[in-house]
């Protein structure tokens, strides 16, 4: 899109870039697996929970966080982020902007060079 932006001539172009077509959780999930040569074991034990009991175990998780002072990895906000919906419009097709690589593409790739290639030498951003 950088590149891009630069043919667009003089001006304020502001995009909030959002690739295409949306993955839904399951597609995203069984496409990481599959790139990782691993076997979706969650498919089989398919576990529902109703979204307000996930938020109340999310609030219960909270609480037990508080009381120990320990990060969980479970949580409310973790919950509810993860129950909302991620699918967004976007403009982009509109300005003739063709993205170099397909999405599903684009997560091989990013699969590949973070989990399963060497990098020695290459600098580690390390986060939270």
């Amino acid at each position: 899109m950088e590149e891009y932006s630069l043919s667009l001539g003089p001006g304020i172009h502001i995009y909030n870039y959002v690739d295409k077509p949306d993955f839904d959780i399951n597609t995203l999930v069984q496409t990481i697996y599959s790139e990782l040569n691993k076997r979706n074991k969650l498919n089989k034990r398919e576990i529902r929970i109703p979204y307000p009991i996930g938020l109340l175990v999310g609030k219960a998780f909270d609480l037990v966080s508080l009381i120990t002072g320990k990060k969980l990895p479970i949580s409310f906000i973790r919950i509810k982020k993860f129950c909302s919906n991620t699918c967004f419009g976007t403009s982009i097709p509109e300005t003739g902007f063709i993205p170099p690589v397909p999405l599903k593409e684009g997560l091989s790739r990013t699969i590949h060079y973070e989990f399963l290639e060497a990098h020695p030498g290459d600098p580690v951003f390390l986060t939270e």
